[in-house]
């Protein structure tokens, strides 16, 4: 069983490294995902705090698998990409092409489920106008994503129709390979959002934000929400899980329901922006 030092030492690097709050309630968590990932309670977990307080890159990476969630699926809420690929279709009939975000890709299923739900609005045999950047902490999620292979498990959402389409070259036995045409709508690259590098560039059509505002310390949260607007194009969406909200941030956007805002088009709605994602930069 992990100790209260231990747990605050936990706590501390996860906010350092990820943003993240931990809290007493995922003690319980911590101590499973450590069994699993081959991290016992004792001297294990200590040596593990250790070299990544120190910075050690493995052991960084293996920190974050163990406080980050990487729980997701193929057209998890469908309601979210009918909207989002609509959205995008508009952004391509107005200025010629569309870009989206993905900013918790996980192994690449929301990502992919985009590009999907955008082919599917086109015409047959044609290359939608739309690019999808999908980003992760995580960096071996990221390495699953870029495979694009995945099994009979994962496909079990999809319809047969989906299957056959864009699943198209089996991977090995019971697995099977995302097809080329979803794939190049895809670029993925790691991106830590409590960090203050970035590494790209709005204007954003759209940026799927999900299951991950809930788990940052407020003032990271604040900051993450304040750069998103300053990225996303007036009348671009932003779409949480319907069960999160924006918190103090949401004098930016304009709920649309079910966990879809849009980003409000006065763009002198933000005074001073910049400003709290620079000062949590200095903070780190």
């Amino acid at each position: 069983m992990l100790t209260d030092q231990q747990v605050d030492r936990a706590r501390r690097l996860a906010l350092t490294l990820a943003g993240i709050e931990l809290l007493d309630r995922h003690r319980p968590l911590l101590e499973s995902r450590g069994r699993r990932l081959g991290v016992g309670a004792g001297a294990d977990f200590d040596a593990l705090l250790d070299l990544a307080e120190r910075g050690d890159p493995g052991a960084g990476r293996l920190f974050i698998r163990l406080v980050t969630t990487q729980f997701t699926g193929f057209f998890r809420h469908p309601r979210h990409f009918e909207i989002a690929a609509e959205h995008a279709l508009g952004a391509i009939a107005a200025r010629g092409g569309a870009r989206l975000w993905s900013a918790a890709a996980s192994t690449g299923e929301e990502p992919y489920s985009l590009a999907m739900a955008i082919i599917e609005r086109c015409d047959p045999g044609s290359r939608p106008a739309a690019a999808i950047l999908a980003t992760d902490i995580d960096a071996e999620a990221l390495e699953v994503a870029t495979r694009g292979e995945y099994g009979d498990g994962a496909l079990a959402s999809l319809g047969q129709g989906r299957r056959e389409r864009f699943f198209s070259e089996p991977a090995g036995a019971g697995r099977w390979r995302i097809s080329p045409e979803v794939r190049r709508m895809v670029e993925f690259r790691p991106l830590n959002l409590a960090g203050v590098d970035w590494s790209l560039e709005g204007p954003l059509d759209v940026v799927f934000c999900r299951n991950l505002l809930m788990y940052l310390e407020t003032g990271h949260r604040y900051a993450v929400l304040e750069r998103i607007a300053s990225l996303l194009a007036p009348g671009g969406l932003l779409i949480v899980d319907p069960a999160e909200h924006l918190w103090k941030a949401g004098h930016w956007f304009e709920s649309a329901g079910d966990g879809v805002y849009r980003r409000r088009r006065v763009a002198a709605d933000i005074p001073g922006r910049k400003q709290a994602w620079m000062a949590q930069g200095r903070k780190g």
